[in-house]
C-alpha cells in the first residue's frame, strides 16, 4: 500500500500541468461472473465449485480521468453473486442480489483506456435464495431483505481494462454471505459456519458513452 501510495504521488507531481484539463465520461458493463468461496463448516473447508452467473449484472459508472495516467471512478451497480456446496449427496445453492457502489482509482494509458485499477465497494444485499438439493429432491428459501445473510458486504476489487474495453476484474467480499446469529425456530441455523467469504472473477465489456473537459461541457470523441 505504501508503494502505491508513492506512485501515485510520484505520478501526479509529473503531471501537474495536465490538471487543467481533467476528462469525465461514464461507461456502464454488464459481467459475467465465476464465483466461489471461502467456505467452511464446523472448521472443515469445504468444496465450492465454480458458480457461473450472467443474469442483472448491470453497472453505471462516472470516471474523472485527473491526468493522463491517473484517474477515478465511482457509481452504482446491481449483481447476483452466491456460490454452491457439494457434501456427499448434498449441493447447496445460495446467492443474493446486492446494489454496489465503488469507488477506485486507476493507473495507466488513460486516454487509450489501457489502466489498472483498484479500489473498494459497498454493497447492500437485498434478496436473498438458497436451493438445496438432496437426492434430486429440492427444498428452496428465498427472501427479500433476508435476516439469513448479512444485510451489508464490504468488498475489494483489483482488475485491467484494455482499450477494446475489455475488463477483468477480481474481487473479494470481507464481510461472511451468512448471519451466523440468524434464528429459526429456536435455532441458530448457521452456527457451524465458520466461514462463508465470497471471491469471484468477472470478465465484461466497458462501453464509454462520451467526454468532456474542464468547464466547457464540449462533448469530444473518445481519445
Amino acid at each position: 500500500m505504501r508503494k502505491l501510495l508513492i506512485l501515485v504521488i510520484i505520478l501526479i507531481a509529473g503531471n501537474q500541468n495536465s490538471f487543467a484539463q481533467k476528462k469525465s465520461y461514464s461507461t456502464t458493463d454488464w459481467e459475467l461472473i465465476f464465483s466461489f468461496a471461502d467456505y467452511q463448516l464446523k472448521g472443515e473447508k469445504i468444496n465450492t465449485p465454480p458458480r457461473f452467473s450472467c443474469v442483472l449484472h448491470f453497472g453505471k459508472y462516472k470516471h474523472l480521468d485527473l491526468t493522463k495516467n491517473i484517474g477515478l471512478y465511482s457509481g452504482a451497480a446491481m449483481r447476483n453473486v452466491g456460490f454452491s456446496s457439494k457434501i456427499s449427496d448434498t449441493l447447496v445453492k445460495r446467492r443474493v442480489y446486492t446494489i454496489g457502489v465503488p469507488l477506485a482509482i486507476k493507473i495507466g494509458d488513460l486516454g487509450n483506456d489501457k489502466y489498472l485499477y483498484a479500489g473498494g465497494e459497498a454493497e447492500f444485499a437485498f434478496h436473498f435464495k438458497e436451493k438445496t438439493f438432496v437426492n434430486d429432491k429440492k427444498t428452496k428459501e428465498s427472501e427479500w431483505f433476508s435476516s439469513r445473510n448479512n444485510l451489508f458486504l464490504p468488498s475489494v476489487f483489483v482488475g485491467v481494462n484494455f482499450k477494446s474495453g475489455l475488463n477483468l476484474k477480481f474481487k473479494y467480499y470481507l464481510e461472511d454471505l451468512y448471519n451466523s446469529n440468524y434464528t429459526k425456530n429456536g435455532q441458530k441455523v448457521y452456527e457451524n459456519v465458520n466461514s462463508s467469504q465470497m471471491f469471484y472473477f468477472s470478465i465484461s465489456m466497458n462501453i464509454r458513452k462520451g467526454t468532456y473537459y474542464g468547464k466547457s461541457k464540449t462533448f469530444n470523441k473518445t481519445s
